[in-house]
């Protein structure tokens, strides 16, 4: 628990590392994983740096790796044989291979996979024309009359276009449409193909045709544009393939379109054919005469075969590639991914004058140190080095090095610490607020979401993440969503623990009241009016159920909880201000002391806090005992007339004898206490600077300071900062007014508490009513009526209540706490968390990608 309230105590630690046992030394500090290493080179550039050749190097290694995980999930771990799976010993043979082999062999493996790779989809795109020229030659067949085309004379082909034009057969007709059309004939002499590459002379003073495939959401563009084009003499036909097909040039299935165009003349083709391929347009040689096409289609079918046998050859070529990456990736990947951190830790070295010897610097826990020398000796055991490596505690630590904040957690506690690091990391030593937060944070929330129904489905639906935690685990590597609940599942669990504890004060089951205890209450003479049954009869935990249903229900409950609200409210803010003084106390900052805690506490606790006592007072006293104050009194008149009145309580509104005395002297404190914060520190620091340069100090300047990390760590300060008084007077000033408005507004604050737990109270009661109890009502229907409107209730819970009203309170309670609570104590202005070099990320990661 000490560790978790403050932080582990640091060492700042002093490495003076041989350099031929400079990699051991680091891998083992690795796999130790529990020092922070300083930048000795901030001043250098990253290309200044000692070991950036062999950084690059590794990054290029990297690329390759990566690209060689884009090919991994072609083959699954279950299609892997169990004896090609490497053995220990060959694991270990990689690990201890040398990196020139293993470049060179990450080189030839992607070369030979780049070319596998390509020769595939040069295979595929083969096949795939291939299978659009068959499929063209089925659906042309279809569309191009070319029997009754060569039986027309040549005399006709002038009237043609008219024709068809008369017939507005650029439309999609049927196939007996372009039987009915009045057929062209090309010259009889011809013997060409028909098509786009067609040069004779003669046919160019024919019909032509240009046929190929098109995507389906373009052909009405296509149609519009080539109309517009041509000034609309073309013919176009167009039909829709039977499936989708995949297109290897960008691995996408396409629904495509077979289409013939008829035309005249080579401006109209040059037209045409550039139109088609800005479309994304396939286009095919079709032959003119029938058996040639039969016979291209019997050509092209046997080609298919062939290419289907050459690419499942490929293929099988390539899972044999892959299958021998796969075993070996987990083990690249480690010593990679090991070899790069080692030398990014290394570039954070200085070298000495020698060049034999490199200097770092790092942070480690004060406990550890003896687990940190064992691990130095053992790597110097291991590269065979003569000279020990050498570590030295430094003592004196110069002011501008901040030890980095480390809070080690289990999780149960993560969760909670996640939530204050995201607020801000807490200074070296300073107080965490985690701890308190842990029992703080979802009593808060509860407050606001109390119900025991609400409460048990929100336990329940923590006790099945917890269940299902490993699963999530791994789910929460890619998506955010599950992350947060994986994180937070702990957090969930004790959220609806405290809203079932404080649905029990309230006395809510789905906004219905329990009778556990009977009431005490009980009707007066068979009215509606009830009496106490014997005096000081008390409900035993919360509110009487007979509450619930009275006419005074809202204004009962609207009052306690407001009140319960300010309670709550100006506690918390009292015990930020008490762990403030334990902060000052081990900062030894004794002025905050006497000038910030003792005012703030005094002031808070002298309006705020006589506030609190009056609520409570009221509570316990027993006001039908008193004359003229049966019904109590209005706190809300009592503490403005203490504000603009002090001594005018009359004797009607007196709670307590010499209360006008009280409040005005609560009030003087009160103002005493703002100059009190303001005016002494500003001073007294003054005074102190000018006694510093009596001393002999000089004021510290940029000409005189040197580099931290050649400095000596025990030579006797003789430097000083500059003391600028109305700087220390403006901060001091904000600071004051910050707290004087923030007492009032933070207490007001706290006043969300009772607003979303009415809010709460009344639209749970709501849904009930208006919706269960409503439905349950209808005769017509029966119980039809009432299933219905149960599960209108039980989605309306759930998605209302259960996950907006949840994440609502959520929200409103980590609000209070960072604004309200935190700011009280917690100033995390000068902070660094612990971050250690360690190799246990890449071994997680190995772990699930083996997985």
């Amino acid at each position: 628990m000490g560790e978790l309230l403050r932080s582990v105590k640091m060492s700042l630690l002093r490495f003076l590392v041989p350099d031929e046992a400079s990699h051991e030394t680091i891998f083992e500090l690795g796999k130790l994983g529990i020092v922070n290493f300083r930048d000795l080179n901030s001043n250098l550039s990253a290309f200044q740096r000692p070991f950036i050749e062999e950084a690059r190097r590794l990054d290029d290694l990297e690329k390759i790796l990566v690209f060689f995980e884009s090919q991994l999930d072609f083959v699954a771990w279950g299609d892997i044989p169990q004896d090609r799976l490497l053995t220990k010993e060959e694991e270990k043979e990689i690990i201890l291979e040398d990196l020139d082999n293993l470049e060179g062999n990450f080189e030839n493996l992607q070369t030979n996979l780049r070319d596998l790779l390509r020769n595939e989809t040069n295979l595929l795109i083969q096949y795939y024309d291939l299978n659009l020229r068959v499929l063209v030659l089925e659906k042309v067949e279809k569309l191009l009359a070319m029997e009754k085309i060569q039986n027309l004379a040549s005399s006709r082909n002038n009237t043609i276009l008219s024709q068809i034009d008369n017939k507005n057969l650029t439309k999609n007709d049927s196939e007996d449409d372009i039987n009915e059309i009045p057929l062209l004939e090309i010259q009889s002499g011809s013997q060409s193909e028909m098509g786009f590459e067609s040069d004779n002379t003669e046919n160019q003073k024919g019909l032509q045709f240009v046929c190929g495939t098109i995507p389906r959401e373009r052909v009405a563009t296509l149609e519009r544009i080539l109309w517009r084009a041509t000034l609309g003499n073309i013919y176009l036909k167009t039909v829709d393939l039977d499936h989708r097909i995949k297109n290897p040039r960008n691995n996408t299935y396409e629904r495509r379109c077979v289409f013939i165009i008829f035309f005249q003349g080579i401006k109209t083709r040059e037209k045409i054919l550039r139109v088609c391929t800005l479309m994304s347009g396939n286009l095919h040689q079709i032959p003119e005469k029938k058996k040639d096409r039969i016979k291209l289609s019997e050509e092209s079918k046997t080609q298919i075969q062939d290419l289907k046998e050459i690419i499942e050859s490929g293929k099988k070529h390539k899972i044999e590639a892959i299958i021998g990456l796969k075993i070996r990736f987990p083990v690249w990947y480690e010593r990679i991914h090991k070899e790069k951190s080692i030398y990014n830790i290394l570039n954070l070295f200085k070298d000495d004058e020698t060049k034999k010897v490199l200097i770092a610097e790092g942070w480690a826990p004060e406990n550890s140190i003896t687990e940190i020398r064992e691990c130095i000796e053992k790597a110097t055991d291991i590269s065979g080095s003569t000279l020990p490596t050498i570590i030295d505690v430094i003592e004196r630590i110069p002011e501008d090095y901040i030890p980095p904040t480390y809070f080690p957690v289990n999780n149960f506690q993560k969760g909670f610490q996640d939530m204050v690091d995201s607020y801000g990391i807490a200074n070296y030593g300073e107080i965490n607020p985690a701890p308190f937060s842990i029992i703080t944070f979802p009593f808060l929330f509860a407050v606001m979401f109390g119900d025991v129904g609400h409460g048990l489905l929100l336990t329940s639906f923590a006790i099945w993440v917890l269940f299902v935690s490993k699963k999530l685990e791994k789910i929460s590597k890619v998506n955010e969503i599950v992350k947060v609940l994986y994180d937070g599942r702990y957090i969930i669990l004790l959220m609806g623990i405290f809203s079932i504890y404080t649905g029990l004060i309230y006395n809510e089951f789905f906004s219905l009241s329990m009778n556990l205890f009977g009431t005490c209450w009980e009707p007066r003479n068979n009215s509606l009016v009830l009496d106490l049954k014997y005096h000081g009869c008390t409900y035993p935990i919360g509110i009487d159920p007979s509450w619930w249903g009275a006419t005074t229900e809202l204004l009962y409950s609207d009052s306690l909880k407001m009140k319960l609200s300010v309670l709550f409210g100006v506690t918390q803010m009292l015990f930020g201000i008490i762990l403030s003084l334990f902060n000052h106390i081990h900062f030894k900052k004794w002025l905050n002391i006497l000038f910030e805690f003792l005012p703030q506490v005094i002031l808070l606790s002298s309006f705020f806090g006589y506030m609190n006592i009056l609520i409570i007072d009221k509570w316990v006293t027993d006001w039908s005992t008193r004359e003229n104050q049966t019904g109590g009194v209005h706190l809300i008149t009592t503490l403005i007339k203490m504000a603009l009145s002090p001594m005018g309580v009359s004797a009607e509104d007196e709670i307590y004898q010499n209360q006008n005395g009280v409040q005005f002297f609560l009030l003087i404190v009160f103002a005493l206490c703002i100059p009190w914060m303001l005016l002494p520190k500003p001073f007294i620091l003054r005074h102190r600077a000018k006694q510093k340069i009596k001393r002999g100090y000089k004021l510290e300047n940029s000409s005189n300071t040197s580099d931290s990390s050649d400095s000596n760590f025990n030579h006797v300060p003789v430097y000083t900062q500059p003391f600028e008084f109305s700087e220390v007077m403006i901060n001091q000033l904000i600071h004051t007014i910050e707290f004087v408005l923030g007492s009032i507004s933070n207490t007001a604050s706290y006043l969300r508490l009772w607003a979303l737990s009415l809010a709460h109270s009344q639209l749970s009661k709501v849904f009930w009513e208006m919706i269960f109890i409503t439905c349950a009502k209808i005769k017509i229907g029966g119980s039809l009526a009432i299933v219905f409107g149960f599960c209108a209730w039980a989605c309306l819970t759930i998605g209302v209540l259960l996950i907006m009203e949840c994440l609502s309170a959520f929200l409103h309670a980590l609000r209070l706490h960072w604004v309200e609570f935190n700011t009280k104590f917690y100033i995390s202005d000068k902070s660094k968390k612990f971050e250690p070099f360690t190799f246990k990320y890449i071994k997680n990661e190995i772990k699930n990608f083996r997985k």
